[in-house]
């Protein structure tokens, strides 16, 4: 061993058990601090009204966990004097399996560890660093679960489209796609007018008028930074910003929100580039994880390989997430060379676009509506006008 270590070695430097786990902790709250979607994320297993839902297992890469999913009455009943007995219908215990992959990342010191101030200086700027890049993974992940193989596509100035096919460049992101869209949310209906699963609002709002309240559904509209320019040269949209700006004093989720339209609210997430998470688009990397390891974009592309946006609807529960502990954080010396170190994160978990598998359920509800069908998003496609 050289002298310049005085008998130590990079090894010896490193953070004890308690340390480690205690980073573990900051880096995963920091990490959920900073991802685009937290607002969205249930904060418990009961909550069905957030964009995420969570159960929590225990869970190990490559299992496939089952996830309960709450189906509807659909029984007629029976009206007059009538026993119970009459009119019964059996609570439908339905589920879909999410896969559990794992995302992680390590860097090495720069310089030899020498000292204690070196070892503390690599590791604070590695926290950092891998706190960041665990954030816009995660929300990488994300966006690109919930894009891929959409079964509701509304193509943007072409709304009885069943792809994007035939987008031009001038077919930006306007207030009537987001007219359709919240048709389509509501009325549960695909391009073509055949029946898919409704979503469930994320919230509902009490809107007074001379003196009654009715309910206004709201869904949220994540898009990219192409539809949040162009929807804003919208002569139509000056109202929504109205709308958003008072609301957003009632309810979290309107904290940056470009506008209230007709019961869609729109945030711009930004669009996905190499340095940030946001909205795919038909050139953009896509990120496999879990249920979904590889996916085309280029599917999404509109006429003669015009890029598009494909923003996304989403309503309450339309993505699960099953999660065992939060973020781990390591710490190591070089096996090679034991004056450097190496730090390094991972993440164990779940994400998945809620779909309903009929052959995952012993053949329940086969050949209806929500067999193989997204049960929360819908891919609202536009061309980025470049």
């Amino acid at each position: 061993m050289s002298d310049i270590f005085s008998g130590k070695s990079a090894k010896d430097f490193l953070s004890d058990t308690d340390t480690v786990v205690t980073t573990s902790s900051n880096i995963n709250k920091e990490m959920m601090r900073k991802s685009k979607i937290k607002p969205f994320i249930a904060t418990n297993e009961n909550d069905r009204t957030s964009i995420v839902s969570v159960t929590l297992k225990t869970s190990e890469v490559g299992s496939h966990v089952s996830v309960k999913m709450e189906d509807v009455l659909t029984g007629s009943g029976s009206t007059g004097n009538v026993d119970f007995s009459a009119s019964q219908e059996q609570l439908k215990d339905i589920k879909m399996l999410v896969v559990i992959d794992r995302f992680q990342h390590s860097v090495p010191s720069e310089e030899s560890i020498v000292n204690t101030r070196r070892a503390v200086k690599f590791k604070a700027r590695a926290k950092t660093s891998l706190t960041n890049w665990a954030t816009m993974k995660f929300d990488k992940i994300y966006f690109s679960v919930n894009t891929a193989n959409a079964t509701n596509i509304l193509a943007c100035g072409h709304h009885t489209d069943k792809t994007t096919a035939n987008i031009i460049k001038a077919d930006v992101l306007t207030t009537s796609d987001v007219d359709e869209a919240k048709n389509r949310a509501l009325l549960g209906i695909d391009a073509e007018g055949n029946e898919v699963p409704p979503l469930m609002p994320v919230t509902v709002l009490k809107n007074e008028n001379l003196g009654f309240y009715d309910d206004v559904k709201i869904f949220i509209m994540f898009v990219g930074t192409h539809s949040a320019m162009h929807i804003g040269r919208d002569p139509n949209w000056e109202e929504a910003r109205k709308l958003a700006a008072l609301r957003g004093k009632e309810n979290p989720i309107f904290t940056g929100a470009l506008g209230l339209h007709n019961g869609v609210l729109l945030l711009n997430v930004e669009t996905d580039t190499l340095r940030q998470s946001g909205i795919l688009t038909s050139k953009s990397k896509f990120n496999g994880f879990g249920n979904v390891k590889n996916f085309d974009l280029s599917t999404y592309a509109g006429a003669a390989g015009q890029e598009t946006e494909i923003n996304l609807l989403v309503g309450a529960c339309s993505t699960q997430m099953v999660l065992d502990e939060g973020i781990a954080y390591y710490e190591w010396p070089d096996a090679k060379d034991p004056r450097y170190m190496h730090a390094g994160v991972d993440r164990v978990c779940g994400l998945a676009k809620t779909k309903y598998d009929a052959d995952q359920n012993d053949g329940l509800l086969a050949g209806t509506m929500f067999d193989g069908k997204d049960f929360g998003v819908i891919a609202v496609v536009a061309s980025t006008g470049r």
